[in-house]
């Protein structure tokens, strides 16, 4: 039976969950809709109020890990490690990028682009037509609200572009022995998350759903993705992509 999955499908943690069942082999139908306007669908689903949310076989599976965590149980050893201490480094690598990096490149890129009507097809792609007509009478609202909900701000892009640094750091000193991958000796789900995670400051060109292009950005922005790409774990990330996705 497809699947069905509810997604904001710009969203780094849908693509996160898109990316997992594709590597599993689990076909699925995107269910694609706005923010706010996705709590309808996940709330009929039997779902959290939060996107992706994974409907299969009957079972309702919310968010991006237990999602992964599923996709994996279909094909052992797709996304999770065999070894017990390595199954367990690569869950708390992928933990500790769903609570510090994702929303620190999501904050980051809202920063950059929420008030462009000219970058709006990156909002409409996939979602119902009506979500599209009403974003456009209920937009100052609609953007109003993302700003004060995700605190989308000057200071708040400034504190995640210092999240976004020592995450990068981190990775960066993790690679330093020369390895491939991030645990072990195979692609994981600690590598799917960082590359999932930082695709909104790397623009990867097999991200799952449109990116706004390098040069939309401002000067200043653009040499900061430029910085992000060419560092080892930027240019890990996008190998990752070109690899895998």
């Amino acid at each position: 039976m497809t699947a069905r999955l509810i997604t904001i499908p710009f969203s780094h943690y849908c693509e996160k969950a898109r990316w997992a069942l594709e590597i599993a082999g689990i076909a699925y139908d995107e269910d694609g809709h706005l923010p706010v306007f996705h709590y309808a669908a996940t709330m009929r689903a039997g779902a959290k109020r939060t996107v992706p949310a994974l409907i299969h076989d009957g079972k309702v599976i919310p968010d991006s890990t237990p999602i992964i965590a599923y996709a994996d149980a279909q094909r052992p050893g797709t996304l999770l490690p065999s070894d017990p201490a390595k199954r367990q480094e690569a869950l708390d690598i992928e933990d500790a990028f769903d609570r510090h990096l994702g929303p620190a490149t999501r904050r980051w890129l809202y920063f950059q682009v929420i008030d462009r009507k000219d970058l709006d097809h990156v909002l409409l792609h996939g979602i119902p037509r009506w979500e599209a007509l009403a974003l456009r009478a209920t937009r100052p609202a609609a953007i109003a609200y993302i700003k004060r909900s995700l605190k989308v701000d000057a200071a708040g892009a400034e504190r995640s572009r210092t999240k976004i640094d020592e995450a990068f750091q981190n990775v960066g000193a993790m690679l330093g022995d020369g390895r491939r991958y991030l645990v072990g000796d195979q692609f994981s789900v600690a590598d799917l998350t960082f590359a999932a995670l930082a695709a909104p400051v790397l623009l990867p060109v097999q991200y799952g759903a449109p990116l706004p292009q390098l040069d939309a950005f401002s000067a200043q922005a653009r040499e900061r993705i430029e910085t992000w790409r060419r560092s080892p774990p930027g240019q890990f990330a996008l190998r990752i992509y070109a690899d895998h996705r």
